[in-house]
């Protein structure tokens, strides 16, 4: 394969392309080359049968980026005179802050302040939000009705609407807290009025709902498992590594020991990254999943299955292997089945009675605790403080289980 100048200077950034074992050196395909809006260069085939066509096409991409420039610019201008005059609203400056952020959840935040927050204080000049604004907006986000996805083929049934669950409602607001803290660092404004304890108020480490070894028995043998097993290999390595979910998405090929029977779990929140001993039967699920689909030593356990399926190339595929999928399309899939097994008529706000992907996490800790004790259970989920362990288990039948007399 290889590529050639076109030699008249009209013709500048264009390119012919051939294969090498063809002795003619035939032109097969048009290529056309530009810096982009970051000034970097692209070459991109393009659909062009001549020369010409593809000359036509690179100027309309030249047109194009041409005014993507200038636009640009008279955003950049107006922007500033805004700033002069501190004119600048919430969404101002959500759009520069969002661009700045790199992280892979960035997309996802981003979504949920313009789903979620811009339609309430988008418009407000920055300045002029105080703690009170952010109050009344928490109190529209509990009246909210949460968006769900179309019925999947494992649960055809419409779901009743409900409000949104206060954990997102938390979320979103100490996401607006992070934008409100880059903003101060930049000048845009002097005061962060996001208070997330005082606006709203949900005890992230409320013990639970813990599965009993009868419910753990049911899930385990699910139907709807056997038409998607990477959901319940999913499962039993939340359940038998006691990490959390996002740190089990992003569990390599080369992470997995055999030999030590460990896998290394990466670091979250204030924790360092460790290594989490497994049992066999959850060793011997991951090792079949590797033989069946191929996998090595940087692929993930859990890559965008979809997204391999419509690969067209060997290379796309073994790129896809490569990264790991977004957790939120599993816990849609998996929050589906949960509903309808284990929290029939259990609303979203009762989230100490609801099932879910964390209940694994707390079942495996509740186990440990009661057979070895709470310094396990606290080197089992990777706590620094005994104290949040305690919080996070859920230990209120310890003593119903005590034969005792008073």
């Amino acid at each position: 394969m290889g590529f050639r100048k076109i030699g008249a200077k009209k013709y500048s950034g264009i390119f012919e392309y051939f294969k090498d074992s063809d002795k003619d050196k035939r032109t097969i395909a048009f290529y056309i080359s530009y810096r982009d809006l970051d000034n970097k260069i692209k070459k991109l085939r393009c659909d062009a049968k001549s020369k010409e066509d593809a000359l036509k096409i690179l100027n309309d991409k030249r047109a194009e980026l041409t005014k993507d420039r200038a636009e640009i610019q008279r955003d950049s201008s107006l922007l500033y005179q805004k700033v002069m005059n501190k004119n600048l609203t919430l969404e101002d400056v959500a759009k520069i802050y969002f661009p700045t952020k790199t992280a892979k959840t960035a997309k996802m935040i981003e979504s949920g302040y313009y789903r979620h927050i811009n339609p309430t204080l988008g418009s407000m000049k920055i300045s002029n939000i105080k703690t009170s604004d952010i109050k009344k907006l928490s109190e529209i986000l509990k009246k909210k009705i949460a968006q769900r996805g179309p019925p999947s083929k494992i649960n055809k049934v419409i779901e009743k609407p409900t409000p949104l669950n206060p954990r997102t409602i938390k979320k979103q607001i100490s996401n607006l807290r992070a934008l409100f803290n880059w903003a101060i660092k930049e000048n845009y404004v002097y005061k962060n009025p996001v208070i997330v304890g005082d606006i709203i108020k949900v005890d992230a480490n409320k013990a639970g709902r813990v599965l009993s070894d009868a419910e753990l028995e049911i899930l385990w043998n699910l139907d709807e498992f056997i038409v998607k097993p990477r959901l319940l290999l999913f499962l039993k390595s939340c359940y038998h590594t006691g990490a959390r979910p996002s740190a089990v998405m992003d569990i390599q090929v080369k992470h997995i020991n055999f030999d030590k029977r460990t896998i290394h779990i990466r670091a979250m929140k204030q924790g360092k990254p460790y290594d989490a001993r497994v049992s066999k039967e959850l060793l011997g699920m991951l090792k079949k999943w590797i033989q069946e689909h191929d996998l090595v030593h940087d692929n993930f356990i859990f890559f965008p299955m979809q997204l391999y399926a419509r690969a067209t190339t060997e290379k796309e595929r073994k790129s896809i292997k490569n990264s790991s999928t977004r957790y939120q399309g599993y816990a849609e899939l998996l929050r589906k089945i949960f509903d309808k097994y284990f929290n029939q008529n259990i609303g979203t706000h009762d989230i100490a009675y609801r099932v879910s992907v964390y209940t694994m996490r707390r079942t495996s800790a509740t186990k440990v605790y009661k057979k070895f004790g709470v310094v396990h259970a606290k080197k089992f989920l990777n706590h620094t403080e005994i104290d949040t362990t305690m919080k996070y288990l859920n230990i209120d039948n310890d003593m119903e289980e005590l034969d005792y007399e008073l």
